[in-house]
C-alpha cells in the first residue's frame, strides 16, 4: 500500500492526528515510495551506446553479439531473458553482473560499466530511454523491479 493512496482518503486535522497517522502506516508495512520502474526511462541513449561498446568488448565472446547467448550463456534479451529475470530487481541483475561478470575476470569492470552495459540491454529489450543515466549500484536499483509491462 503506498502512502499517497493511504493519505488521499485520510486528511489529519492536528499534529497529533498526523503523527498517529504516520506511526499506523509504520505499523502497518506502508511505503512511502517513489518506486521506478523500467518504463520510466531509467538510462540514457548515451550510457547505452558506452554499453554498447563495452558489451561488444568484454561480454558479446560469451553472450553473443546479438545477445542472444549460446549454450553456455543465458540470452540477455526477449522471453528468454523476462523468463529468467521478471519480477525480480535490477539491483539483483547488476549484483550478478558486477560480482560474477566477465566470468574470466569478475568484477574487472568499473560500476559505471557496469550499468552501461544494463543500459545497453534495457535499450536491447526494448525499454524506453530517458534523460537520466542509469545509477551505478545495486543499492539505488534494488527498487526497480524487472517487469515486462
Amino acid at each position: 500500500m503506498e502512502i499517497q493512496s493511504v493519505y488521499l482518503h485520510y486528511q489529519p486535522s492536528n499534529k497529533l492526528s498526523l503523527w498517529i497517522f504516520l506511526l499506523i502506516l509504520f505499523l502497518t508495512g506502508a511505503s512511502i515510495s517513489n518506486s521506478q520502474t523500467l518504463q520510466d526511462g531509467i538510462y540514457t541513449e548515451a550510457q547505452a551506446e558506452r554499453g554498447a561498446e563495452d558489451y561488444s568488448a568484454r561480454c558479446a565472446s560469451c553472450h553473443s553479439i546479438d545477445l542472444r547467448g549460446n549454450s553456455n550463456s543465458p540470452s540477455l534479451i526477449g522471453l528468454s531473458f523476462m523468463f529468467i529475470w521478471e519480477g525480480r530487481s535490477l539491483g539483483e541483475l547488476f549484483t550478478k553482473m558486477s560480482e560474477e561478470m566477465p566470468t574470466e575476470d569478475p568484477g574487472s569492470l568499473t560500476q559505471q560499466s557496469y550499468a552501461a552495459i544494463l543500459a545497453y540491454i534495457l535499450r536491447s529489450n526494448e525499454f524506453p530511454s530517458g534523460e537520466t543515466d542509469l545509477a551505478s549500484n545495486a543499492e539505488a536499483l534494488a527498487g526497480i523491479q524487472i517487469t515486462s509491462q
